[in-house]
């Protein structure tokens, strides 16, 4: 090589991991670290406050809701998720593109904008209300949403790709001549899916369930705004106690609690599965014939399935396409579809000084955040790839924990960091704070794309007498550039779709759009809301398409 003659290729690599390192030390590990120390007391040491946690019966309940409604979250999930994956795996290719296509779009459309779209949905005067009076179905309305059912529909819907996903690509990998063995010898549908179907795709459904579950434990918005009193969740105690009651090292001990939860199942799920498996998804079996069809066709059973499995995919795609029609509707009050259409509510979205300083707010906070998580994870993923097998797993958990850890805890941690120093409030600390979530999307879209690098180019450039950064700019960028692509595009999402942390790190000038939506939702549904909503749709939309679009173009 040119380059770097007298440097082992080990240093160089954890010289393009430090900079991630040193990052999540001061804005990640610190500041979640520090809520340790608070949680025993500000001026002396006492363990007051996790005795109170234990002895006060509402910290026990509110601690047994949160476990409850996440373990039934889980369980509907994997529930509604395996005749998607059935279907997803029976269509032909084409289909199952635009299948994939109405699974991924909610998975990657804001979550606030999607909880918007449930409670026009399932409100006492919304749109499920009105059908089932109308067609006789029942006398009153029925209250969906401000209560058990509505926080379990609400998170259901947002978390259920996580393990569509991972489920579908354990189906794809069942070898179809198992199948066709068990119905030679004569098994019939029932017996071929609780012998052969449920045991080989557990490995995908535990995975995944794992995922959901970790994200439900820490979940603040789809609760706050669509649950009653009796659905409150430790995410929304913790900040409870910091906004009305200024009580820190209860807040701390609770996240403490949490993030502890939250750990202890990472690990355990890490040893048992290992993090290769929420890297790149379910590792495949090798398999020669992939998961189809019978040569007898679909059974009865399979026609079931099959059914389930398009009213699953209606029910992801319904609150996004309703947002659409009703952001045009003239009413002050919502309803669908629209009596007239008009685009006054457009007009006061662009017109209306809040509104437009929020979408400024949150372009310049997703601008720090897109640039700051690209050169970081970028950097971390090539180093990752070089440094020795024994300390990759132990960078890659470090590099991925800020997506596993709930953000309220995160956000309590950077507030009681920042606050004294001043720099709340400004839309570039909330770029930063962005940066520590958006990271690790970057990180593992980069990571998947230098599996697929050939090396020996990377070699032959070098030899050829191209210096390191020559061969990267023109050799290996070129060739990960789909992976840094998404990476950008997830990156972008993750940060215009915040609300947690701008919660805590911004005030009343610098609040961003869906912190302005937020606020808007607690009271009540102005009409702007939706209109937002659809704009923050397409803007998804097109940068999802962009991404595709560069893919395709590099393929």
């Amino acid at each position: 090589m040119k380059t770097m003659p007298n440097m082992r290729p080990a240093f160089w690599a954890w010289v393009a991991v430090a900079p991630l390192l040193i990052f999540l030390g001061v804005l990640f590990f610190f500041p979640a670290l520090s809520l340790l120390g608070i949680s025993f007391g500000e001026d002396q040491l006492t363990f007051e406050h996790y005795l109170r946690i234990a002895d006060v019966p509402i910290y026990r309940r509110v601690l047994l809701n949160t476990f409850a409604i996440s373990a039934l979250v889980t369980l509907f999930c994997v529930i509604v998720s395996y005749p998607v994956a059935y279907l997803l795996a029976t269509v032909s290719p084409k289909v199952r593109k635009i299948l994939f296509i109405v699974v991924l779009l909610p998975f990657w459309t804001s979550a606030l904008v999607r909880t918007t779209a449930w409670i026009i949905l399932l409100q006492r005067k919304g749109v499920l209300n009105d059908l089932l009076t109308g067609a006789g179905l029942i006398d009153a309305p029925i209250a969906f949403v401000y209560n058990l059912s509505g926080v379990l529909i609400g998170m259901t819907h947002v978390l259920m790709p996580f393990v569509v996903l991972p489920l579908f690509a354990a189906f794809i990998n069942i070898d179809r001549t198992l199948v066709e063995a068990a119905e030679g010898l004569g098994a019939g549908p029932y017996s071929i899916g609780r012998r052969v179907i449920l045991p080989l795709t557990a490995p995908g459904v535990i995975a995944g369930a794992t995922i959901v579950f970790l994200n439900s434990i820490g979940y603040y918005i789809t609760p706050a705004l669509m649950g009653g009193p009796g659905q409150t969740m430790i995410a929304m105690l913790i900040a409870d106690n910091i906004n009305r009651d200024l009580n820190w090292s209860l807040a701390a001990a609770l996240s403490v609690v949490l993030l502890l939860c939250t750990v202890a199942i990472f690990v355990v799920f890490q040893r048992v599965f290992g993090l290769e498996r929420l890297l790149t998804g379910s590792a495949s079996r090798g398999s020669t014939a992939k998961f189809s069809i019978g040569n007898k066709g679909r059974t009865g059973g399979g026609w079931l399935t099959f059914a389930c499995g398009v009213a699953v995919l209606i029910f992801l795609i319904a609150p996004i396409l309703i947002v659409f029609p009703m952001s045009l509707g003239s009413s002050p009050f919502l309803s669908f579809p629209p009596e007239s259409y008009s685009l006054r509510w457009f007009e006061n979205l662009f017109e209306e000084a809040k509104w437009m300083r929020g979408v400024v707010n949150s372009l310049q906070a997703a601008g720090v955040a897109v640039s700051l998580s690209v050169v970081l994870g970028t950097l971390a993923a090539i180093g990752t790839m070089r440094v020795g097998r024994r300390m990759r797993p132990w960078l890659e958990t470090v590099f991925i924990l800020p997506m596993v850890i709930p953000v309220i805890i995160l956000s309590v941690g950077l507030f009681y960091m920042l606050a004294p120093l001043g720099v709340i409030g400004n839309p570039a600390t909330l770029g930063l704070a962005h940066s520590v979530l958006a990271v690790p999307y970057v990180f593992i879209t980069v990571r998947a794309s230098l599996v697929g690098f050939d090396r020996n180019l990377e070699l032959a450039a070098l030899n050829l007498g191209a210096s390191w950064p020559v061969m990267f700019r023109r050799v290996m960028l070129p060739a990960i550039m789909p992976g840094v692509a998404a990476g950008a595009v997830f990156a972008f999402i993750q940060s215009f779709d915040d609300v947690v942390l701008a919660l805590f790190l911004t005030n009343i000038r610098s609040r961003t759009l869906p912190r302005v939506m937020f606020e808007g939702m607690v009271h009540e549904i102005d009409p702007t809301i939706i209109a937002a909503s659809a704009m923050i749709i397409l803007l998804t939309l097109t940068l999802l398409a962009i991404n595709l679009l560069l893919s395709r173009r590099q393929s």
